[in-house]
């Protein structure tokens, strides 16, 4: 019962993802071909949302379910309910938000993905306080949900500003900064590793978990005071700065410890598959791409060109959410052995999502940085237009790829989950 219920929240999460990635193609096409009956704020609006609550949320909540909690607490009826919730929430907004943009229903269904969210939150809290995962899974685990509910208060901001129809042009962008910084930078981040080191924590020697510990907790300690780097765009005084400079030092820390922890932890990542390998290893160099970037925006000159510059900030984005996160989690389905009776067509589409997230990466850097020395060319869109298609096509056929198959080693789930059990008692 327990393979079949993580089973079924996978494969869903996985049909989100190729949903997202139509939409995105319908955004790219919008920018290209006239198609008047579509939106292009309002889809955008759905395609994010969705993207936050469909794909990445509902994967994230999944496996914090059924991998970080033991069988006795992750089999209870409260966690489908849950994810229950934030799935049909976040199908409501994708529904809504196309065609009235931030109005009554789109604004109702944002809600309540976010109270399922703090509800998922204060359950999964509670469980997890039962067991013993390992220090820093416990921290990155609790912090990454504590990050994913404070971000909340941008979406709630923004709401009374569009059901008032009183915007405020800066506490608009400043509402938007800080919800996407709490979420990716917090929440996704966190998550995503709190899954990664769960996988090996209590196999490690004490030297090594201690470095696990330290990296965890910079990791999150750094996240409050980097969300101050989101407001220097137009309030850059002396604290402002002085904060926002204070999380660069702690980032740096954590880049150079995260570069040592990868070479402690080489002779568990030696035993791993070649191809997920490969794939979570991309994931990781995102991942130093994205904090190097974070520390980058403090200088004032890059910060002020990063802010004013839609392509950059839209590739940093989709470097996290795509390059980091999705490339990890697609890394991970494939080492749990996720895609088993088409794991050959589930690699290959695999391969092309990969090629088109760094294709798309490529296209938006140089669209960006042509921009700044005020070149630009209509070829950037095309591009940019081919890879949300291979986006599309790759998530398509891997959505397709687990129908009808038994898309886990049941064998497999079950001495993971023996592991855990056995893990929670010592």
């Amino acid at each position: 019962m327990l393979v079949k219920e993580k089973n079924r929240w996978l494969k869903i999460s996985l049909a989100n993802l190729a949903i997202v990635a139509f939409l995105g193609t319908v955004l790219r096409s919008k920018i290209l071909f006239s198609m008047p009956w579509v939106d292009f704020k309002n889809l955008l609006h759905a395609h994010s949302h969705f993207a936050f609550g469909g794909w990445i949320t509902l994967c994230l909540f999944t496996l914090m379910i059924y991998e970080i909690l033991p069988a006795r607490l992750s089999s209870k009826g409260k966690y489908t309910i849950l994810l229950s919730g934030i799935f049909l929430s976040g199908a409501g907004m994708l529904f809504s938000f196309p065609f009235q943009g931030y109005g009554l229903y789109s604004i109702a269904f944002s809600t309540l993905f976010i109270l399922f969210t703090y509800a998922f939150s204060l359950v999964f809290i509670k469980d997890l306080r039962q067991t013993k995962p390992g220090r820093a899974v416990r921290v990155l685990s609790i912090a990454a949900l504590i990050f994913a509910d404070l971000s909340s208060v941008g979406p709630f901001t923004l709401a009374y500003m569009m059901a008032t129809h009183h915007v405020n042009l800066l506490l608009y962008k400043d509402s938007i900064y800080t919800y996407l910084h709490f979420q990716y930078n917090g929440f996704f981040t966190l998550a995503v590793f709190a899954i990664f080191f769960n996988q090996f924590y209590n196999k490690l020697v004490r030297s090594v978990q201690k470095k696990v510990d330290r990296f965890s907790f910079l990791l999150s300690a750094a996240v409050l005071p980097t969300l101050f780097l989101s407001y220097l765009w137009h309030f850059p005084n002396g604290y402002i700065r002085g904060i926002a400079v204070s999380g660069c030092v702690l980032l740096a820390v954590v880049l150079y410890h995260f570069i040592r922890l990868i070479f402690s932890l080489k002779d568990k990542l030696r035993g791993l598959e070649p191809f997920p390998k490969a794939i979570g290893a991309l994931a990781m160099v995102a991942f130093c791409i994205k904090t190097a970037v974070q520390i980058g925006i403090v200088i004032p000159s890059v910060g002020n060109e990063v802010f004013g510059d839609r392509p950059i900030i839209i590739g940093y984005l989709h470097l996290v959410m795509l390059g980091f996160v999705s490339l990890y989690l697609l890394a991970h389905l494939l080492h749990i052995r996720f895609f088993t009776q088409r794991e050959s067509l589930s690699k290959k589409s695999i391969i092309l999502f990969t090629v088109a997230v760094i294709v798309n990466e490529v296209v938006l850097m140089t669209q960006g940085l042509s921009a700044m020395v005020m070149l630009s060319s209509s070829i950037y869109s095309w591009l940019l237009w081919v890879a949300a298609i291979l986006l599309f096509c790759s998530t398509a056929i891997l959505f397709c790829s687990t129908i009808g198959s038994a898309s886990l080693n049941e064998t497999t789930l079950a001495q993971l989950t023996s592991e855990k059990v056995l893990e929670t008692t010592n």
